[in-house]
């Protein structure tokens, strides 16, 4: 699986770091720790100018590293902007929680920064859930910073499959004056909450867990997660109709692929399918989702990683859990 990871910039506690890359802590460390450990880097603001003509925003910098020397402009923001480095985030997350970091890793060239740490364990029926809690922290000035509270299938082995298509909470914080201290305020509450939060999610799973369901209705799953893109229409040249047409013949044939191997993962060759929780359930079909999400390859590998956690792949899990729980209250 592709990472994009910003150098080597990764950790992961007490197991192999992930796909072959960044590191192992064999030790509880703080997250300011962490980030010395995996390698600390400067973000800043700086005045934007064209032409020597000051134009009243700030331009956000990354600071030359040893395997990028060069100075890299991830955006540039309105004066109000109030920038969260990765100093500040692991400062923050120091003195509200306090407890050894699980994940710390850049992405890209070091423009999102995350971490995480984990929160109370659930058992669905004997199948294992690590519950997470995450920060994301994009310093583009697009996109604001994020805390969610995020399970992980133990059998899957992955703690990074941290997207907001599970997520019991999840907040946003824009980058203006309060940002720091509202991160401060919702870390410290969001912590605090969190066996409440893993009881309301234990329950929610195990319902899915004791829903079995036929072969057919697995499919349905499967369709839902994985829509065909819609046909093309015929409003142009037949030139570009045709390149149309081959685009939406190669889509369609990828869209049935993927259900395919998520149906063959619920039909007995997924990881834990043979679980008491998995096994013909609801919960497997939706997990064989994940699975297939998480551990595909694919075109563009080097974004692999970073889809699974905040791009397309992490939409398509969204989707087979927000058909997964309609299913449920129906």
């Amino acid at each position: 699986m592709g990472h994009n990871l910003f150098g080597e910039r990764f950790a992961d506690a007490r197991k192999p770091a992930w796909h072959g890359l960044g590191q192992v802590l064999n030790e509880d460390l703080s997250a300011t720790e962490a980030l010395d450990r995996i390698g600390g880097y400067e973000v800043k603001l700086a005045p934007a100018t064209a032409g020597g003509v000051d134009l009243n925003r700030n331009a956000i910098l990354r600071s030359p590293t040893p395997e990028d020397p060069e100075t890299r402009v991830f955006g540039v923001v309105g004066e109000k902007y109030t920038l969260l480095t990765p100093q500040d985030i692991c400062s923050i997350y120091d003195e509200q929680v306090s407890k050894p970091i699980e994940t710390i890793g850049a992405l890209g060239a070091g423009e999102t920064f995350f971490l995480s740490t984990q929160l109370p364990t659930l058992d669905v029926k004997g199948d294992e859930m690590e519950n997470y809690l995450l920060i994301s922290n994009p310093m583009t000035g697009l996109m604001s910073a994020e805390i969610r509270v995020t399970p992980v299938r133990v059998v899957c082995q992955n703690t990074l499959i941290a997207s907001d298509h599970m997520a019991t909470q999840k907040l946003k914080i824009v980058h203006d004056k309060t940002a720091k201290q509202r991160m401060a305020e919702w870390l410290r509450e969001t912590y605090s909450v969190a066996e409440t939060t893993a009881k309301v999610l234990k329950d929610l799973f195990e319902v899915m867990a004791s829903t079995k369901i036929k072969s057919a209705d697995a499919d349905q799953l499967f369709e839902a997660s994985y829509p065909k893109p819609p046909e093309p229409k015929k409003n142009a040249t037949d030139k570009i109709y045709e390149q149309r047409v081959k685009w939406w013949d190669e889509n369609v044939k990828l869209v049935e692929r993927r259900r395919e191997g998520a149906k063959t993962l619920f039909e007995g060759m997924g990881t834990g399918m043979d679980t008491k929780a998995a096994k013909g359930t609801l919960w497997g079909a939706y997990n064989a989702v994940v699975e297939t999400e998480d551990y595909r390859r694919g075109r563009g590998d080097d974004q692999v990683g970073a889809s699974a956690v905040f791009g397309e792949r992490a939409a398509t899990k969204k989707r087979a859990f927000s058909y997964a729980t309609d299913l449920v209250a129906s």
